[in-house]
């Protein structure tokens, strides 16, 4: 009879240790499967980095990666039509997935945001009657009645 329960002693320790075994190798292979899913994203280190804002709203900024990447900002802050807002300048080069280094010049103010870069499409140009018609516009004096038509 002791030999018996010795032995199924020895049985469920097998058995068990067995079964530890299955559950840490299905653990890692789903630890496996997780990270072969998410996508993988270097660590890109800031190599230089500049931050001043100024007691009069004027600011400045830049930064340069460890990829290569750069990005410089000037602006101030600006009054237009009695609303507070932000005039800037800058510009932003970064490597493209597809190899290739992309620049980008910008100004940002009450007109907009206005991109400047030689990947970025451009309107057609106006066509040449539109263009003298413009022309001719701009000689003739203003109208009497101010701007625009009265209906």
């Amino acid at each position: 009879m002791m030999k018996l329960v010795v032995l199924l002693a020895v049985f469920s320790v097998i058995v068990g240790a067995q079964k530890q075994h299955q559950q840490q190798q299905q653990h890692q292979q789903q630890q496996h499967h997780q990270q072969q899913s998410l996508p993988r994203y270097k660590e890109i280190p800031i190599v230089n980095l500049e931050n001043v804002l100024e007691v009069d709203g004027k600011f400045r900024y830049s930064y340069e990666g460890g990829d290569g990447t750069r990005a410089a900002q000037d602006g101030q802050q600006i009054v237009v039509n009695n609303q507070v807002g932000t005039a800037s300048q800058g510009q932003y080069t970064y490597q493209g997935d597809d190899g290739k280094t992309y620049s980008i010049s910008y100004i940002a103010d009450e007109n907009g945001y206005r991109p400047v870069g030689d990947h970025l499409p451009t309107p057609p140009p106006v066509p040449a009657p539109i263009a003298r018609a413009l022309a001719h516009l701009a000689t003739l004096p203003p109208s009497k009645d101010g701007p625009g038509r009265k209906f």
